[in-house]
């Protein structure tokens, strides 16, 4: 269940951090539909039956965890999606019963075993689609579940002491914001003896990590009567170097135990940032400030360095050590956090000025209009700003707003910066056409709220496209079920903003369908297997450009497309190529 609610509150990070304009639901297949209003007749209900196994031994595996989680609901700020839950027998079989039609995710969830979704090809993979026509009674709806990898080993210093409370992560890289970044992929801590343990691990290739204690908490203002070295402990990956680049991975196998693997912790010549924040907030408030590496997003914990100011104003943040950093300042009046921030490069030389100004903010108003003559209710409707940048996520949080009666909107104490309007819980059949501030347009180029911008006209229409389809197997000339399907923008200017793709998985039968489409030119791909996010990296796409289907969308436009798969073979060697 913890895992259940971490991805649904993920899902909304990932989406602001990545800027798109949310008028889809969670999970892989964007196929919003009202959620009916009546109760369900009982012979209109479904049921779904299956058996898990463990994929090694092929036994059955009993108090495995399934839920059932619906996406093809509009979401909303305030809901999350319909979602049902059982669990297996000693036989490892389970029956869910009275189950609404409509498109579902199935995922199951045991101690000992790599969470997996129905139909996932792989870890960061997407799942099938499970589709419940009225009275279904679908069956077969078979799991095989991997046994987890263990990391077991040991943190010590230079002295080969053993390093307590250290944090240790095993990382790979993955797409986020259309670029390979270095996900955590797992985590612990080590004790008194510096032994850590990370379990749950799903098989792959990985990056050891580990930092010591004091880089993760810097509220301390060092008073030594000798001032120590301008050395410190800086993050440090297995088997022993401060840089990813010569970092050796572990390869960690379904069940597999990699034991003893023990790391030294590298010291390095690291400088202080100093400078000063100017606050207009009043009332005794504590003033935070925190350092963070940009290149680690908003999952990079680790690499955090909270410290506190003083009575002036003043801060000092020692044993940095070079790199590109975001400087975030917080301050809360007890009803409300305002913040600044500022970017630096940290090189061989301490900074002195880094000075930070936090400010009530602005305010950001507009109005929401609908083309044509439409009377539709936009009250559950959120307008919010999220950062554009990335990373932006981890310490702004988003501003947001609900429409009036009068279909106007503000958003209060916005921060300076670059943002992206998002809309959240559009009715279905609608698509964001334009949101302008004066000659600006904000759909392309984002708002700069450095200063305050002019009041924004947000347009809606609800004529947006629809594609529906199948996929074939060209090897077999049969249906392929859990597909990922993208309608990719072909605008250069949509081509970098995920707000303009449109992503589903193929259901059981290789039918899918993508709706609330903004008209345009797109390509249409149909992959076997391809991790999550990769379609918005040229890189990737480019070796298989031809095997995508062109298509021109107009307002209110239906079509019907049969797609042919990209094997997974075809596309992982155009990639090795």
């Amino acid at each position: 269940m913890r895992l259940w609610i971490f991805t649904i509150a993920l899902s909304f990070a990932l989406h602001a951090q990545t800027g798109v304009i949310i008028s889809q639901p969670f999970g892989p297949d964007s196929n919003p539909a009202p959620k009916p209003a009546t109760p369900v007749p009982p012979e209109d209900l479904c049921t779904v039956q299956g058996q898990v196994v463990n994929t090694v031994t092929g036994e059955p595996l009993k108090k495995a965890n399934l839920n059932l989680q619906r996406t093809d609901m509009t979401p909303s700020m305030m809901s999350v999606p319909t979602s049902y839950s059982t669990s297996t027998d000693a036989s490892g079989k389970f029956a869910m019963k009275d189950i609404e039609s409509g498109k579902y995710l199935l995922t199951v969830m045991r101690n000992g075993f790599v969470t997996t979704t129905y139909g996932s090809r792989g870890p960061f993979r997407p799942g099938t689609t499970i589709s419940l026509s009225r009275g279904q009674n679908l069956k077969e709806v078979n799991f095989r579940l991997t046994p987890h990898g263990v990391v077991t080993g040991r943190i010590v210093d230079e002295d080969g002491e053993p390093v307590a409370s250290a944090r240790v992560q095993l990382m790979t890289y993955r797409y986020q914001q259309a670029r390979k970044t270095l996900m955590p992929s797992g985590a612990g801590n080590t004790d008194d003896l510096g032994e850590y343990r990370i379990f749950g691990i799903a098989p792959g290739k990985y990056y050891l990590s580990a930092t010591a204690a004091n880089q993760m908490s810097g509220f301390a203002q060092d008073r030594s009567a000798a001032p120590p070295p301008e050395e410190d402990y800086v993050p440090t990956y297995y088997p022993g170097t401060t840089e990813i680049a010569t970092a050796a991975q572990l390869n960690v196998t379904p069940g597999g135990q990699l034991r003893d693997i023990t790391l030294r912790l590298s010291k390095a010549r690291t400088v202080h940032v100093k400078g000063h924040v100017t606050y207009s907030v009043t009332g005794n408030q504590r003033v935070v400030i925190y350092l963070q590496p940009r290149a680690l997003g908003m999952l990079g914990g680790m690499g955090l360095r909270p410290t506190q100011v003083d009575a002036k104003g003043d801060f000092d943040i020692r044993g940095v050590a070079p790199g590109q950093y975001s400087l975030t300042a917080m301050v809360n009046d007890g009803s409300k956090s305002y913040q600044g921030r500022l970017q630096i490069d940290v090189g061989s030389s301490n900074i002195e000025r880094a000075n930070v100004t936090i400010g009530p903010g602005i305010e950001v108003a507009g109005k929401v209009r609908i083309d044509g003559t439409e009377t539709t209710d936009l009250a559950n409707v959120r307008i919010m700003l999220q950062p554009r940048e990335f990373g932006g996520m981890m310490f702004g949080g988003v501003s947001q707003g609900k429409i009036s009666d009068d279909r106007a909107f503000k958003l209060q104490d916005v921060a300076p910066g670059l943002f992206n309007l998002a809309l959240m819980g559009l009715p279905p059949g609608f698509y964001v056409k334009s949101i302008r501030s004066g000659d600006t347009d904000v759909l392309s180029t984002g708002l700069n709220t450095e200063v305050a911008p002019a009041p924004l006209e947000v347009v809606l229409s609800p004529n947006a496209a629809q594609v529906t389809g199948s996929v074939q197997n060209p090897s077999t000339n049969s249906p392929m079920a859990g597909a990922t399907v993208v309608l990719i923008p072909q605008e250069k200017e949509r081509k970098e903003q995920q707000a303009f793709y449109k992503v589903a998985t193929s259901d059981q039968n290789g039918a899918f369908t993508l709706r609330d489409v903004q008209p345009g030119d797109y390509r249409v791909f149909a992959w076997e297997d391809m991790e999550a996010g990769a379609y918005m990296d040229p890189d990737y796409v480019k070796p298989v450009e031809n095997k995508g289907e062109a298509l021109t969308l107009r307002e209110s436009d239906k079509k019907s497309l049969q797609l042919t798969l990209i094997p997974a073979d075809a596309a992982n060697g155009a990639q090795r190529e």
